[in-house]
């Protein structure tokens, strides 16, 4: 779907409001509030540049409660449109995410003007997003979180993922920011089923860029299925999306599912991590949820019907350690 244009006094009205919101979270018994160290990242397997200084507070509030399959998809869907960005680059204002039948509205604001020395960038978008899954998958609390970023304890920006009903309403209450894709709710099952065996996929944008999967017998859960293809996203952040990418291997958290990209040298063709993270992007949105396809996989990716690229994503059993010596003899 195409994109809305937010008339700019509305814009103003949604950023100035929000972060009066944002910087006045109640907290009281039904609420979970935890302080953590976004450099614990290293120890999910996430090769993620050290951000110094940088610190999230997490409120949650329990009364408010998500789908965990709509923050899934919400949350890859915003970490695709933020790692196609530079990792440096300064967030201006906000970036917002809701896919249209999805009562989940994600979005990054930036508190500080343009004109001071610490601003809210990609990368702290990136750390923030992928951390503040993590926290609710861990602790399976799925509701209204409000999050601040900071530096050196100084606030720069903030995240909040919430119901769309309790979220500032625009222009009339409808307020749809950049998802380009519609997927309503009666798609997506936590049912196993892997559907069909093999296809090929076209990218809607670009149907030069097509993939082809095959998939391989073994269920994977729709958890290790989502955070796995998030995990992977973020491990291409540091990279620009025209960065060449011979390639790179993610374990999940718990050790229960893996993806290993490999690249395809072809003349004048790179392999890049632009299509690494689109591939990610089409294997979940187009073949993986619509289809309820959850399971191991084999990825091959053309372009132009040149070979530039595979991907696999498996089933391995598990912690994270164990994960990552089963995803050796994997290859």
């Amino acid at each position: 779907m195409p994109r809305t244009n937010v008339p700019w006094h509305w814009l103003l009205f949604l950023t100035t409001t929000i972060l009066g919101l944002v910087a006045a979270i109640p907290i009281d018994d039904s609420n979970t509030t935890l302080s953590l160290n976004p450099l614990r990242l290293n120890d999910t397997l996430i090769n993620l540049p050290r951000l110094p200084g940088f610190e999230m507070d997490f409120t949650f509030d329990n009364s408010k409660r998500l789908r965990p399959l709509e923050v899934y998809q919400t949350a890859i869907q915003l970490m695709y449109e933020i790692v196609q960005r530079g990792w440096d680059d300064t967030v201006h204002v906000m970036i917002a995410e809701q896919i249209e039948g999805y009562d989940v509205l994600m979005l990054f604001l930036n508190h500080q003007v343009s004109t001071a020395p610490d601003q809210l960038m990609v990368g702290h978008c990136v750390a923030a997003l992928y951390r503040a899954i993590v926290v609710m998958t861990d602790g399976v609390i799925f509701c209204q979180l409000r999050c601040h970023l900071s530096i050196f304890d100084k606030r720069i920006g903030a995240l909040s993922i919430a119901p769309v009903k309790d979220s500032l309403a625009v222009d009339g209450g409808n307020f749809t920011a950049t998802s380009n894709w519609n997927l309503t709710s009666t798609d997506v099952s936590t049912t196993t089923h892997l559907g069909a065996d093999s296809g090929t996929v076209q990218d809607r944008d670009n149907p030069r860029f097509t993939i082809t999967y095959h998939f391989l017998g073994k269920t994977i859960t729709p958890k290790e299925v989502s955070m796995v293809i998030l995990e992977a996203m973020a491990s291409a952040a540091p990279y620009t999306k025209n960065a060449e990418c011979k390639g790179f291997e993610v374990v999940s958290t718990d050790g229960g599912a893996a993806i290993i990209v490999e690249s395809v040298f072809a003349d004048r063709l790179p392999f890049t991590y632009g299509w690494a993270t689109r591939a990610l992007k089409i294997l979940y949105q187009h073949i993986v949820v619509p289809g309820r396809r959850w399971g191991d996989v084999w990825l091959e990716i053309k372009y132009n019907d040149v070979k530039i690229g595979e991907m696999r994503m498996l089933r391995i059993t598990g912690d994270t350690e164990n994960g990552t010596n089963a995803l050796k003899e994997e290859r």
